[in-house]
């Protein structure tokens, strides 16, 4: 999957002091909860896919050989999954936008494009995801989703969770007749997106291993932060674990809370806009 970096918008410590701070410091920032699978019924139609492109060829990364399957016929898993986001690029294996807030997915072998259902081990949550890049290469994980199927499954918080995962059949769409008779392949229905503007997280840190993630995030837990993520993704070709808070409701929040943090000892973060 393509890299690129996240954009910063780093918030000046003058005028901070005037801010009037009430109460304890704790800052509600969940991401926004799911009581429902909003895509557990979706339509996520896609043709057979094309197994001669590029992208369904063997290929290499970091030195091992991956050889994706000719079929998703009968494909049922159960692994770990992780969660990828806006700092992973803006472009999928298939050379398709990458929509982070889409229901879509990374998978080392199964055929792009490939629709599945996720279902979360943890809280039975499902969702229907759009398999259309290539990842994660770590061991031990069987997938990585989007941001928005991760919400939707109620694992964007902790970064993992085990899943099941159950490739659907590929689904022909009807023949459409132009206007001049010619007939062309039908639009196809994909995973939706979920409609949500930009939304402003402070990072206070990026791990290369997972438990020292957990230790900054169990740290600002304790002070009373809440809505703390684990966002593990690709930089360079090197696995972090970035720890987030929020999303922050508005520019107003984002300073506040930055004035508590500072407040309770804490400095060394910055605010990402995704």
């Amino acid at each position: 999957m393509a890299v690129s970096c996240a954009r910063r918008t780093v918030y000046p410590v003058l005028g901070l002091w005037a801010l009037a701070l009430s109460g304890c410091a704790g800052v509600s920032t969940s991401p926004t909860p799911s009581s429902a699978s909003p895509s557990a019924s979706a339509t996520c139609a896609t043709p057979a896919p094309d197994l001669r492109a590029a992208y369904n060829r063997p290929y290499q990364v970091h030195g091992r050989i991956y050889a994706p399957l000719n079929s998703s016929a009968g494909y049922a898993v159960r692994g770990m999954a992780s969660w990828y986001g806006w700092e992973s690029g803006s472009t999928t294996a298939m050379g398709t936008p990458f929509r982070p807030r889409a229901f879509s997915a990374a998978s080392r072998d199964l055929p792009l494009p490939t629709c599945a259902r996720v279902t979360n081990l943890s809280n039975g949550r499902s969702v229907i995801v759009l398999v259309n890049d290539r990842g994660p290469f770590v061991d031990g994980r069987a997938m990585d989703l989007s941001y928005g199927a991760a919400n939707a499954l109620g694992m964007a918080g902790q970064g993992i969770a085990p899943v099941e995962i159950v490739a659907l059949e590929p689904i022909a769409a009807p023949p459409a007749a132009t206007s001049k008779g010619t007939v062309t392949a039908a639009a196809l229905p994909m995973a939706p997106e979920i409609p949500a503007p930009s939304q402003t997280f402070l990072q206070t840190g990026a791990f290369n291993r997972v438990n020292n993630a957990t230790r900054e995030r169990n740290r600002l837990l304790h002070a009373g932060i809440r809505g703390v993520l684990i966002v593990p993704g690709l930089v360079n070709g090197q696995q972090y674990y970035k720890v987030q808070i929020g999303p922050l409701p508005d520019g107003v929040a984002a300073v506040q809370v930055i004035a508590e943090l500072r407040q309770m000892g804490f400095h060394d973060f910055y605010s990402v806009e995704q």
